[in-house]
């Protein structure tokens, strides 16, 4: 995660004395560290000037004049668990039971025009109050599922289940979620919410009925915990005022993954049979999304992991790629802003930059660094690592968008380019953009073979070559990204930055 005043960082500070790509946040080992990325005023840790330093919370940072506190993204040890006997349970609810119900009245009431029909053909005996509110409940769980289709981050996720938790069940004062931990060993609280947030500070829970959802796999209704006889002495029950609670299994194929869990300590009586129906709806609704949104995590974690290890590969290979990487796909992303492209469009295009010179591994080392003119053979090898890239990524399935971007990267706006003579919009869109960034960071920074320009020479440069190399609305958009976001100088930039001691990078 970078921090910084450019528009393109992840956390953008709006801070004269930040630099533009001021600091980083890394995720490394279980640990966060914080990076000062070479800025001019410096990045503190409680009070220490710090090149790289594990961060923890409470921590306080300093980048420029903002001041931000490391905080946890939730305080779990609010939760105590009750122990003791287990209160009065008026219902249970078995999963089995309910799937079977439910299937029932949706078919009876899916064959039939309306309610009147459904109710004439439903069995002798059947509430028919019951089933209409079973039928309000039924409406309920399809939005529902409708609206957690999506896959989403475990935050936002949250946020969805307390709004619909206290939006259909309006005395309901608290509710939780609780998960089985990966070493499957206990349970742990990932959701601990109130619907007076002062309140939020102090939640329990009996142990006994949690403990009945998940080891039986069925659903708990409470109506008067603290009516029952056996707890009348009982200073936990008693200094609880516990009233009204539903606790219900979240299960996955067969297996229970946590719980969801709600009570009112005000109220008896809060909530019915048909309440509890639909709070086990709900959470098996609840238990998908979860497992999408945690399997999603993982796939988006081993995601993560294999570009770290592919631009390591890279690094190992030619040292000046690290730079290179960062800034290109920097520029890139600029104009995609200025272009105000989708956001998928800004991830294929962040991902192909990240890894457009992967397939310079299959360049001998000599060749990369070599100051001099080329050779014909040696020039072909080099063009042959957009080829190279392409082979490396393709057994890797879901890093497959990025194939032709990178295959496409050195196609010329005019047809002149390497390796399959594209023109015009034959090329791909992130293709062009990435051509015009990676030229951009190469004409500014100092390669073997040329010295660089300052930012002025290079984009007069690009403006030349629009229409023949380069798109010329991609051209455009750079010029307007780094006009606004850096200072454009007849100095060498790069030569005024050394003086001061500083690195040779654009950020």
């Amino acid at each position: 995660m970078t921090l910084g005043r450019d528009p393109t960082c992840d956390v953008v500070i709006q801070d004269p004395r930040a630099s533009r790509i001021h600091a980083e946040i890394l995720y490394q080992d279980g640990q966060f560290f914080l990076l000062d990325k070479n800025s001019t005023n410096g990045t503190f840790v409680n009070g220490a000037r710090i090149e790289r330093q594990n961060i923890n919370p409470g921590d306080a940072l300093v980048l420029g004049s903002s001041r931000f506190i490391v905080v946890e993204g939730m305080d779990t040890s609010a939760l105590e668990w009750l122990d003791g006997e287990l209160p009065q349970v008026t219902a249970q609810l078995s999963l089995d039971v309910f799937g079977k119900k439910l299937s029932e009245i949706s078919a009876v009431y899916s064959r039939r025009e309306g309610l009147e029909d459904a109710k004439a053909a439903l069995p002798e005996g059947f509430d028919v109050g019951a089933a209409q509110k079973l039928m309000k409940n039924l409406q309920i769980i399809y939005d529902l599922s409708r609206d957690f289709t999506n896959i989403m981050v475990f935050k936002e996720l949250f946020d969805k289940i307390k709004k619909y938790i206290y939006d259909i069940f309006p005395e309901v004062e608290r509710f939780c979620i609780l998960t089985r931990t990966e070493e499957k060993k206990e349970f742990t609280p990932q959701l601990l919410s109130a619907r007076n947030q002062q309140e939020e500070g102090n939640f329990d829970i009996s142990r006994s009925i949690f403990n009945l959802t998940v080891e039986k796999k069925v659903s708990v209704l409470t109506v008067d915990a603290a009516e029952d006889a056996r707890f009348q002495n009982s200073e936990s029950i008693v200094g609880l005022n516990l009233r009204s609670s539903m606790c219900a299994p979240l299960v996955i194929k067969g297996e229970v993954i946590g719980a969801i869990y709600c009570d009112n300590r005000a109220k008896p009586a809060c909530f019915d049979d048909q309440d509890l129906e639909l709070f086990t709806a709900m959470a098996n609704q609840f238990a998908v999304a979860l497992s999408n949104t945690r399997l999603y995590e993982e796939v988006q974690r081993a995601y993560h992991e294999s570009i770290l290890a592919l631009i390591n590969a890279i690094e190992a290979k030619d040292p000046y790629t690290i730079g290179h990487t960062q800034r290109t796909s920097r520029y890139a992303l600029g104009i995609a802003q200025e272009m105000n492209l989708s956001d998928q469009q800004r991830h294929r295009l962040k991902t192909s930059s990240e890894l457009h010179d992967i397939g310079k591994i299959g360049v001998k080392e000599k060749i990369i660094s070599k100051a001099e003119n080329l050779s014909n053979s040696e020039y072909q090898s080099v063009k042959e690592h957009v080829i190279m890239g392409e082979k490396i990524l393709k057994p890797i399935s879901y890093l497959h968008f990025v194939l032709p971007i990178i295959r496409g990267h050195h196609e010329f706006f005019d047809g002149s380019g390497y390796p399959d003579g594209l023109k015009g919009e034959e090329i791909l869109l992130e293709s062009r953009i990435l051509t015009v960034a990676d030229a951009f960071d190469a004409m500014t920074t100092q390669r073997p073979y040329n010295a660089p320009m300052s930012f002025a020479e290079a984009l007069k440069e690009c403006k030349n070559k629009a229409g023949s190399q380069f798109d010329p609305v991609v051209v455009d958009a750079l010029e307007r990204y780094i006009s606004a976001n850096y200072e454009l100088t007849d100095v060498n930039i790069f030569k005024k930055m050394q003086s001061k001691g500083e690195t040779a990078s654009p950020f």
